[in-house]
């Protein structure tokens, strides 16, 4: 088996099925199996065979309360979705009220990606992300989140974000997102009513709060300061 170099420098992280390996050695990591993701499917009953339908390495570079994770989606479909996680809304900070945002990027593979915000009057503004290799982009204070991999070979997925523990609540008694990422298209969930959606660019959101995002890994380790938003969500130069 040939690995994949994802990068030489500050480290070299190797990408070797699906083990990352960081200097050489192998990263530990814990699984998602599609058991687990039963309840949030559009289709659950064509499920398939429970099988491990991502891998998280967590911290692989960490800088005080941040790091910097990976995760590897298989490529496959649930009925007519695509391949997935579960989905998660982050806590807010205690300091300032407002909850914490995350950037993710693309390193391999291709990915879409839905947010939802849960409005004053229950109803739910949603937004759309289509993503390829590369793009960096920030899931804004407020926002839950589905990972859908479109592609047609495992998605790896990098992502900065604080040190907390997130919530499935909402997507698990509502068996799913507001809305699914399918082989047709996005199809609604029936379990939400929505206000608002919209397609953005990944430049267009990260312009929305103010922010220039290039290579994750390479500004984390060298400019872990540009990334205090994540920890401490008031500080985003734009708050819409």
């Amino acid at each position: 088996m040939i690995a994949v170099i994802l990068y030489e420098r500050p480290f070299k992280l190797e990408l070797l099925g699906r083990s990352i390996l960081k200097d050489g050695e192998e990263w530990p990591f814990t699984v998602r199996k599609s058991s687990e993701l039963k309840e949030v499917l559009m289709e659950p009953h064509l499920m398939g065979p429970d099988s491990t339908a991502y891998y998280m390495f967590r911290g692989i570079h960490q800088h005080e309360n941040l790091r910097y994770d990976i995760t590897l989606i298989e490529s496959r479909f649930y009925g007519d979705e695509y391949s997935k996680t579960l989905g998660h809304y982050h806590p807010p900070s205690p300091v300032s009220g407002v909850q914490f945002p995350e950037v993710y990027q693309v390193l391999r593979g291709k990915a879409s990606f839905v947010l939802q915000r849960r409005r004053k009057d229950e109803m739910v503004d949603c937004i759309f992300i289509e993503a390829n290799e590369r793009d960096s982009f920030i899931v804004p204070p407020g926002y839950g989140h589905v990972t859908y991999n479109t592609g047609n070979s495992p998605l790896v997925l990098a992502n900065v974000v604080a040190n907390f523990d997130s919530s499935y609540d909402e997507f698990l008694a509502n068996h799913g997102g507001a809305f699914f990422c399918t082989k047709f298209g996005y199809k609604q969930n029936a379990y939400y009513i929505i206000k608002k959606q919209e397609r953005l660019a990944p430049r267009q959101i990260n312009k929305r709060y103010g922010l220039i995002l290039g290579d994750l890994l390479e500004m984390f380790h060298s400019m872990p300061e540009k990334f205090d938003f994540l920890e401490h969500p008031e500080k985003l130069p734009v708050f819409p």
